[in-house]
This record gives structure tokens, sequence and C-alpha cells, in this order.
């Protein structure tokens, strides 16, 4: 989109209004040191005069500029058009200003005629106005160029921000609904816990359960809920489904919670460390006689916050000669952190623990504030 004709003649003439204040200044100093030096007023006359001549002159030029360009397959046309009208233009300004300073100034006794004067003045002048001619259509282009590179770029960020908004509302959107695959999957383990005690004919323990039970869907199932919550709420929640757990599994389950205070401001995606205490409980202590033991620990690893749930039960070696693959909630909480953080950025290992007993383990970034998570690297 070319410049407008009317401000690219605003500038142009301020521009040459500039110029012709530099000339009147360099010229007056000039004449100061010699012999006959000129008011200030004779030199800032005839030196602003020739500038404000050629702003006369600026729209033409300005006009042949826009219409006559060097950027499409016309070129050669646009060559031969500046070249004869800029030496036409350069003369016409010539002869004018030759007109304008023969009667305003003296009489030249070299000079007496004002042929002779306009003469002498295309002499001397005429490629400085071809000069000038060719340097306003350079200038022009400049603008015009430099204009279009900052369009381009404010519509190229737009673009961006745009794409990074839709980008944003999508993962979202997905976040949110592996959120929701969870929900179903907690509901139905949490209703089979209630349904045993009902079995067991334990009432008040079955509805002390569905209370809580309750109190914590109503919390999961907030569809306001953020992408990301400090590790403090998560930790909230995670006790009111331990909780749940411990009626069923009565004294012989024990809970460790080992968690440095400094990382409770941490963030981390809503519902990380259930599904991982879930299946810790499911796989590795109900199959298990006996008292368990179940360890939470949540500490700072360099620009990491780790996570992990252990438990005393049978460890991974009962799945020896089988594979063994990530249920819902493994499953989930990968896809998660993969679409949070990015597949670099986290690691999500379940492997045998020291001493008997399996261990999940999670790495993310660690970050207390959303704008801070791209500092974060793998360790």
């Amino acid at each position: 989109m070319p410049v407008s004709l009317r401000r690219a003649t605003m500038v142009a003439a301020a521009g040459a209004v500039l110029v012709g204040i530099l000339e009147t200044t360099s010229m007056y100093l000039i004449g100061r040191l010699g012999p006959s030096p000129r008011p200030w007023t004779t030199v800032a006359v005839n030196a602003v005069s020739w500038w404000a001549l050629w702003i006369l002159f600026m729209p033409a030029v300005l006009w042949l500029a826009q219409n006559f360009r060097f950027d499409d397959s016309r070129w050669r046309r646009s060559a031969v058009v500046h070249v004869a009208l800029g030496v036409l233009i350069s003369l016409a300004h010539g002869i004018v200003y030759g007109i304008y300073f023969h009667y305003t100034n003296a009489t030249d006794a070299l000079l007496p005629t004002l042929a002779d004067r306009v003469r002498r003045f295309l002499s001397l002048y005429l490629f400085t106005d071809i000069m000038t001619y060719a340097a306003t259509v350079g200038v022009y282009y400049a603008f015009e160029y430099f204009a279009h590179f900052r369009r381009t770029a404010l519509a190229a960020a737009q673009a961006d921000a745009r794409a990074a908004k839709l980008r944003l509302n999508l993962a979202e959107a997905r976040l949110h609904a592996l959120r929701m695959e969870l929900n179903p999957h907690f509901l139905f383990n949490s209703l089979n816990a209630v349904a045993g005690l009902v079995r067991q004919r334990e009432h008040d323990a079955a509805i002390g359960t569905l209370d809580r039970l309750g109190e914590l869907l109503r919390v999961t199932f907030n569809r306001e809920m953020p992408t990301e919550v400090p590790l403090s709420q998560e930790l909230d929640l995670l006790r009111r489904f331990v909780d749940i757990e411990l009626v069923r599994f009565r004294d012989r389950l024990r809970v460790v919670w080992d968690v440095a205070p400094e990382v409770e401001g941490a963030l981390l995606p809503p519902l990380l460390l259930q599904p991982l205490v879930e299946n810790a409980l499911k796989h590795g202590l109900s199959r298990r006689p006996g008292n368990a033991c179940l360890t939470i620990t949540a500490r700072r690893a360099g620009l990491h916050l780790e996570l992990s749930v252990q438990d005393s039960g049978q460890g991974l070696g009962v799945h020896s000669g089988r594979p063994l693959r990530d249920g819902v909630g493994l499953s989930n909480i990968r896809a998660r952190l993969e679409e949070l953080y990015g597949p670099e950025a986290t690691s999500l290992e379940l492997t045998d623990a020291a001493g008997g007993g399996a261990r999940a383990r999670v790495l993310l970034p660690y970050h207390l504030e959303e704008s801070r998570r791209d500092a974060a690297v793998v360790a």
C-alpha cells in the first residue's frame, strides 16, 4: 500500500525547510569569512526560496514516484520516465529560480541579461537539481518500504498473537478433557470403596465416606479449575482422597507425607498425584496382606519439582515376563504433562523401590508463576 501523497508531500516539505535552514546557516558563516559578507536576511531569502520552490515541485515528483515504480516488471519504462521528467523538472526549477534571482538581486555586470543569468544558474546548479529529484524519489521509496515493513511486522505479530491464543485455547480444551477423563475413573473406584463398606454393614463409615466423596467431587468437577494449582492446594485435595481410602484400609495403612515446606507454592496440574496414589493402593497395597506404608514426597530438584509416591507392596517384579503398560491414570498424567510443558521438560517413571514396593516419580519444571515456566529445563 503506497504512502499517502499528502503525507509524503508534508514530510518532503519539512525536509526541504530543514535543509534550507542548514544551508542558510552554512552560507552565512562562510560569507562572514570573506571580504564582503552579505546580510543574514539576504542569504536566508536566497537559500530558503531555492528550497521553497522545490516544495512546489514536490507533489509532481512524489506522484511520479508513486506511479512509475522500480519494484515491478515495468521498471525499465519507469526509469526512462524518471530520467526524462527528472531533467525537465530540474530545468524548470533552475529557470524559475534564475528568473526570481534576477529580479530580486542587484544586477551583475558580468551577467547583465536574464538569459545570461538563467544560463549561469543552469550550468552551476542543474546537476544539483537532478540529484535533488533523485534523492526525493529515493527517500520516498525508503519511507514507503519502511512503512510496509512496519505494517508487515505488525500484521505478523498480530497473526502470531492470534495463533498463540488459538493454541492456548486448544491446549486448555485438551487439558480440561483429560482432567474430566479422570473423574469417572476416580468416582468408580471411590464408589467401589463405599460399596465394600456397605457390604460389611459399616453404614456410618459408608455415609461418612460419601460425605467426603461429595466434598471432593465438588472440587474436582469444577469446570473453572485452572490448568495449574499450587502444590498446597493439590495436597489438600489428595488428603481428602486419602481419607476416603483410609476408611477402606483401616489401621493397616500408614501414610507418610514428606513435603518440603518451600515447595508448597510450586505450580503443577491439578489432580496429578491422586492417580499415582490410586495406582499404588490398587496395584501395590491392596494385593498384599498385612500392614502397608504409602510415602508421598515433594521436593525441589534443581530447576524441577520432584514428586514421588512410593508403596511397600509387591513391586513391579510381579509383572516379570509381561509388558508393563500405563493404565488410565498414568497415561492421563503423561498426556497432561506433555500438553503443558512439552515432552522434553518432564518425566514420569515407575520403578521398583529400594527395600521393596514400587515408586512413581514425576519431574516437572519448578515455577511459582506461569510466566516463569520457560525458565525450567531438563536436569
